[in-house]
């Protein structure tokens, strides 16, 4: 070996300069390896709980919207660094929604040789493939590399999106249903598929009119009914026509684990609109936070729409308060 090539080799090393990357189309063997990447790409985010791998095979090789042709995995060497895919959700579709998703996923370590542009430009190919005229994505705010790849793209900061806490083992307010209003309890892992379809169905119409909203098609809660690890309590508002409101809570429990807190999250709030502005969101909100706080929860999370100011007011005024944002961006293909 000539002087030249033997420093250079040396200095390769110190650098770690990758082999060329290569890039194929996942299989279900891939799931532990997809999962894993996930999970290391987003532990830098301010919430993130590590996913299973069951919960990851609901959101791909289970969902009847995922396609293996938009989806790849990115190798350095016998390494996998990277996982890039582009969604078109039929739901989506339907509701006139004329858009994808993408989501790249890097290791730490791996960014900035490469792979997350090629993954990038790979989905909005596949997105342009199949026709649709936008490209959407969520972006946490610790999230800057991610940031910073997407509005290299031509990506724009469409919506803002906050999360609230409610710190510390102060009282909760209390709150009153109003008359001819019962709630009743029920975890979702204990569900029925029509007690699932029932609760959906009110979740889809509360949440009709919102941002970007696309009804949720049940054979997606009741996936995620079977995979989900953490215990999920369902609030059911009910009057003499049935379910007018929904509250769903997950009580964090592989998070806490993690992270070695106690928190929890309203994960879903909502009443039909012709019951709204009598009190029942508000004492569904109560009540889930009771649930939590009775579990031993010190901290309770809540997102909100940062242009939803009623909600953020409500929220505010049981004792939430502004923590973090994230953020939606959009590219015209």
């Amino acid at each position: 070996m000539c002087p030249q090539r033997g420093a250079m080799l040396i200095i390769n090393l110190r650098l770690h300069i990758p082999m060329a990357l290569a890039y194929r189309h996942p299989v279900q063997a891939d799931l532990d390896l997809i999962t894993s990447i996930m999970n290391r790409s987003r532990r830098e985010t301010a919430y993130h709980r590590d996913l299973t791998s069951a919960e990851v095979n609901t959101e791909t090789f289970e969902d009847p919207d995922y396609d293996p042709n938009g989806t790849w995995l990115a190798f350095d060497g016998t390494k996998a660094v990277a996982y890039g895919i582009g969604v078109v959700e039929k739901g989506r579709i339907e509701a006139g929604l004329d858009d994808g998703c993408i989501e790249i996923d890097v290791l730490p370590e791996e960014r900035g040789h490469g792979a997350e542009e090629e993954l990038m430009a790979r989905a909005a190919a596949y997105l342009r493939s199949r026709g649709v005229a936008g490209a959407t994505a969520r972006i946490e705010q610790t999230e800057e590399w991610k940031t910073s790849l997407h509005l290299r793209f031509g990506f724009k900061n469409v919506r803002r999106f906050y999360r609230l806490a409610r710190r510390g083992d102060a009282p909760i307010p209390s709150r009153t249903m109003p008359e001819g209003i019962e709630v009743t309890h029920k975890m979702l892992r204990e569900m029925s598929d029509d007690d699932v379809a029932a609760f959906t169905e009110v979740l889809n119409d509360t949440f009709s009119g919102h941002f970007s909203f696309a009804p949720e098609p049940v054979w997606r809660w009741v996936k995620w009914r079977d995979a989900c690890e953490d215990p999920w309590m369902i609030s059911l508002a009910i009057d003499h026509s049935g379910i007018v409101g929904v509250c769903v809570v997950e009580d964090s429990r592989s998070y806490n684990a993690e992270r070695g807190v106690s928190t929890g999250w309203i994960e879903f709030l909502g009443v039909r609109k012709r019951l709204r502005g009598r009190g029942i969101g508000t004492a569904m909100l109560v009540d889930g936070m009771r649930w939590l706080q009775g579990l031993g929860s010190d901290t309770i999370f809540i997102g909100v729409d940062a242009e939803n100011e009623k909600a953020l007011g409500l929220y505010e005024s049981v004792g939430f308060k502004v923590e973090n944002e994230s953020r939606a961006y959009h590219l015209d293909l």
